[in-house]
């Protein structure tokens, strides 16, 4: 899955939007059920990430390999390969892998991010209902 659809399933949960309301204590454990259910979606997402990012350097790996053996492969009308026009493919491969990791790093970044937000949101409630429960 590409860094794009990891952004819109972000945005289609709602935690920008999503409002702490401590009001009474059914709303406070409703509001606590909702943070554990986009904890759990944001772990899974956390997951896929890592996997996808793994991926991408398994891919750009294997790039790198090919590079290599085109390296000692010769060109059209027996010509070798000169090692400048390796170095300058194997430069752009590895910036763009960086590009694409960079893209999925971000994306790992604001959903650590929204874990220590719900975290934070999580124990905030709790201290509320203790308060109100004593």
């Amino acid at each position: 899955m590409g860094a794009k659809m990891y952004r819109k399933q972000l945005s289609e949960i709602g935690i920008e939007d999503m409002e702490i309301d401590v009001s009474s204590l059914e709303k406070a454990m409703e509001t606590m059920q909702n943070l554990d259910d986009m904890e759990t979606v944001l772990k899974k997402i956390r997951f896929n990430v890592h996997t996808d990012i793994r991926k991408v350097r398994v891919d750009y790996m294997k790039k790198m390999q090919e590079l290599d053996e085109q390296l000692n492969k010769p060109k059209l009308f027996g010509r070798k390969r000169s090692p400048d026009e390796i170095i300058r493919k194997k430069k752009s491969v590895m910036k763009e892998r960086k590009i694409k990791i960079k893209s999925y790093e971000l994306i790992e970044n604001m959903v650590d991010n929204y874990i220590s937000q719900i975290e934070e949101s999580r124990l905030y409630i709790k201290n509320h209902i203790q308060r109100k429960v004593k």
